[in-house]
């Protein structure tokens, strides 16, 4: 109820901070501030393209990427759960 939108990205934006969390290789998992000044909130479990955003219904941002499935997959399965959710 608290996811907004969904949609497929290329890359993550410049990220010029880590506030809180890890960064190891591919994997990436916290709080990050990105280029615009925002703080955004990344999980990347892997390096698979294109990564999922996910904007809540406070604005607030969330980068994903999953380690065992396709990114495309996971979207698709998000969708059929919560149809109400708009996809970009």
């Amino acid at each position: 109820s608290e996811i907004r939108s969904v949609e497929l990205v290329n890359q993550l934006p410049e990220i010029t901070l880590k506030t809180n969390g890890f960064a190891l290789g591919t994997i990436k998992k916290g709080y990050f501030k990105i280029d615009n000044g925002e703080i955004v909130k990344i999980i990347l479990n892997s390096d698979n393209k294109p990564l999922i955003l996910f904007t809540k219904t406070d604005g607030k941002k969330i980068y994903y990427s999953a380690k065992d499935k396709s990114n495309k997959e996971v979207v698709n399965e998000v969708l059929k759960t919560m149809p109400n959710i708009l996809c970009k």
